[in-house]
């Protein structure tokens, strides 16, 4: 049971950095795009630290694509145009 809770936190860390790169590429155009890329994050660590984060086996699988999705979203605040250039957004 606790690796399947890991599995679902890791892919919602995951999917909520793509988010934030899609907020930098494309801007926020709602209050809500706001709230979540702001108490996101919150959210995600108070569940990890809720749930004791090690002990998993996949969790170096996720930790790894974990830092590769922190890299783009790095890259995707400090050179936003180049994405938006990448991806065709206006």
């Amino acid at each position: 049971m606790k690796s399947i809770v890991y599995f679902i936190l890791a892919v919602i860390t995951i999917v909520y950095i793509g988010f934030l790169c899609y907020v930098n590429i494309a801007g926020t155009n709602s209050d809500v795009e706001y709230y979540i890329s702001v108490y996101g994050a919150l959210a995600i660590a108070l569940a990890y630290a809720g749930i004791n984060f090690f002990g998993n086996p996949l969790k170096i699988v996720f930790f790894i694509l974990l830092i590769i999705a922190v890299i783009i979203l790095v890259l995707t605040i400090a050179l936003p145009d180049v994405f938006k250039s990448l991806f065709g957004v206006a």
